[in-house]
């Protein structure tokens, strides 16, 4: 079986430690095989650069270039096939004239937001193997966004949080700020913030629902998504009472904000549960680091699930930096097995070809050390 959606071809030229890559003839699964340091995630964190975001590794693209090269500039293009045809993503990027930085699709400027209509991609990286430890603040951002891999306003909408939020916090350092648009701002602010609330939480009910397709070896879980709203969380529903109480709310923290700085009451204060099972009895910050791979793992299958029914049929493309390791023949199996239902062209790194004998024949091997 094939992908639906595939690169056929990838190109680098000065990205981190590529001076001039390119590779071609990929299949579904495609495994980046060489020591560390070698390169192998550094071509990952290229693909995840045609994402929404700063990529894998949440670098600044300045940080990129190939250091050796004093013009500091870096070139990624992707051929992507579909069933229906083929496009090519290139992203240009220079240090010294941001004029020429760009984003295309077949030589047609776009920007970040619109990847979303051609292309999917997630990853699983060895640091998001801890995603079960970290702050609130952090899986609320993971949880963001494969949200709006499912739902593309989602991320627009996002963007226009903080930049009305911005904007009211420019406007209270005034000393006489004009009243009225103050609280024009304040209701532009309830209204898109009932509308992410409604987002997160429809998207955690069918991301749930998908967890339940989860099959032995792998673990399953349950995610709970609570906002602190303080007394509002009852108006979530509603949204002419919501907007009414949080414009209300904003209204009364302004002398804290402009003291503060910053918005004290906002919706990205939130509290995330994470269960391995649906009797919510032990969270899993608590469970095996096998486990928690496991769970990061059965996450990642069920919202790439949900993408390709959302899409008409059109398979993620899934990096798994590192993601063999420490998984048993059984778990290599079943993972492999609903990759392959997927029809996702996956990307794997691993330092040997021996963690991927039970990989099927739709698989090419690259060794980093020639293709650098």
């Amino acid at each position: 079986m094939n992908s639906n959606v595939s690169i056929e071809t990838i190109t680098l030229i000065n990205f981190r430690n590529h001076k001039n890559t390119n590779i071609s003839d990929l299949r579904q699964f495609v495994v980046l095989i060489g020591e560390n340091g070698s390169g192998k995630t550094n071509l990952l964190e290229a693909i995840s650069l045609f994402a929404p975001g700063r990529g894998l590794k949440n670098a600044q693209l300045n940080e990129i270039p190939f250091l050796k090269n004093s013009e500091g500039y870096f070139e990624i293009k992707l051929e992507i096939k579909y069933d229906t045809g083929k496009i090519i993503l290139h992203r240009y990027y220079s240090k010294e004239d941001k004029r020429k930085n760009s984003l295309t699709l077949d030589e047609e400027k776009i920007n970040n937001s619109e990847l979303l209509n051609y292309i999917n991609i997630l990853w699983v990286t060895p640091i998001m193997e801890k995603i079960m430890l970290q702050s609130n603040s952090e899986k609320r951002s993971f949880f963001d966004r494969l949200t709006f891999n499912v739902n593309n306003n989602h991320l627009k909408n996002l963007s226009k949080l903080q930049k009305l939020l911005k904007e009211r916090l420019t406007l209270l350092k005034k000393v006489n700020y004009e009243l009225e648009w103050m609280s024009i701002l304040e209701n532009k602010i309830a209204e898109i913030s009932f509308i992410i609330i409604n987002d997160r939480l429809n998207f955690i009910e069918i991301l749930n629902r998908q967890l339940l397709e989860i099959k032995k070896p792998f673990t399953s879980c349950l995610v709970e998504f609570v906002h602190k709203l303080d007394s509002m969380d009852q108006f979530v529903s509603n949204e002419e009472m919501f907007v009414s109480k949080y414009s209300s709310v904003l209204e009364a923290k302004r002398e804290l904000d402009a003291e503060l700085n910053k918005t004290t009451h906002t919706i990205n204060k939130v509290n995330i549960s994470i269960w391995n099972n649906n009797n919510c009895d032990i969270e899993v910050k608590n469970c095996s680091t096998g486990e928690q791979k496991s769970i990061l793992l059965s996450i990642i299958i069920s919202v790439a699930y949900l993408i390709k029914n959302k899409h008409l049929g059109r398979s993620p493309i899934l990096l798994l930096d590192e993601a063999m390791a420490h998984l048993d023949d059984l778990h290599k199996e079943y993972l492999f097995k609903e990759l392959s239902k997927l029809e996702s062209q996956v990307l794997f790194s691993g330092v040997s070809r021996d963690l991927f004998n039970n990989i099927t024949d739709q698989t090419v091997f690259f060794e980093m050390k020639d293709i650098i």
